[in-house]
């Protein structure tokens, strides 16, 4: 997979910063705290074939996950010359619109299905605790840059669409969608980071700064059909507060 262009360009900054720049870092914990907005969307789909009056129908979902906002907190301690170990937690959550389109077999004729549409917004929303790896470039006093990265524990919440109700009335040609049947599913998966920050302190231990962070996972999620492959995480750039001490 390739690495977001700003990741990158920070790796390049890292390996090539002068000497001088990446002289032992002299504080020993280091806190972050983000207001991020999640670029990548991650639609999905189901299709299934349902058995209604004697023939085969289908069941189509489409479900719509937008990017949106994320709170993400970190943390790191030195452990060997500018190498530091730690964690983090991000929180991402949004609205799901999902559309909804039904072939329903008519009751009386073969070969004549009805079709019902309809809309539904549902949830999404995904907890990621990671464990990272930093490694800390100085420029000077008062910038400095992170690399980090490494494995990620995904839960996601996602709701699904199971079913759904609808009227029909003498001579049945047409049929009405009413509303959807769901559930809220939550599944996990082990997945990974990598990312770079950007921090300018205005005193020894208080300051601001930016991150471009890249986060991914796959879980197995229950649909209609069986299962389906939802992806979580994605690109994510914000920034906020940053302590050392």
């Amino acid at each position: 997979m390739k690495l977001p262009v700003a990741t990158t360009l920070l790796v390049m900054l890292a390996v090539h910063a002068p000497v001088s720049a990446q002289s032992l870092v002299s504080e020993r914990v280091f806190i972050s705290v983000n207001g991020l907005f999640q670029v990548t969307s991650n639609d999905f789909d189901d299709s299934e074939t349902i058995r209604v009056n004697a023939e085969n129908g289908r069941f189509d979902t489409d479900y719509d996950v937008g990017g949106g906002f994320a709170f993400d907190v970190s943390g790191g301690v030195m452990v060997w010359r500018n190498l530091a170990v730690g964690g983090g937690l991000t929180r991402f959550s949004t609205s799901t619109p999902t559309t909804i389109d039904a072939q329903i077999p008519h009751p009386f004729f073969f070969n004549q299905p009805r079709s019902v549409t309809g809309e539904f917004e549902g949830d999404r929303s995904e907890l990621a605790v990671h464990i990272q790896a930093k490694w800390l470039v100085p420029v000077n006093d008062k910038f400095l840059v992170t690399i980090f990265g490494g494995p990620s524990f995904f839960q996601v919440e996602q709701t699904i669409v199971n079913d759904i109700d609808y009227t029909e009335s003498y001579p049945f040609d047409t049929a009405t969608f009413t509303r959807a049947i769901t559930d809220d599913q939550s599944e996990s998966a082990m997945g990974f980071h990598v990312g770079g920050d950007f921090a300018y302190y205005f005193s020894n231990q208080v300051g601001v700064g930016g991150v471009v962070q890249y986060s991914g996972a796959t879980v197995e999620m229950a649909v209609p059909s069986g299962t389906a492959d939802v992806k979580a995480g994605g690109l994510q750039v914000g920034g906020g507060l940053r302590l050392r001490f």
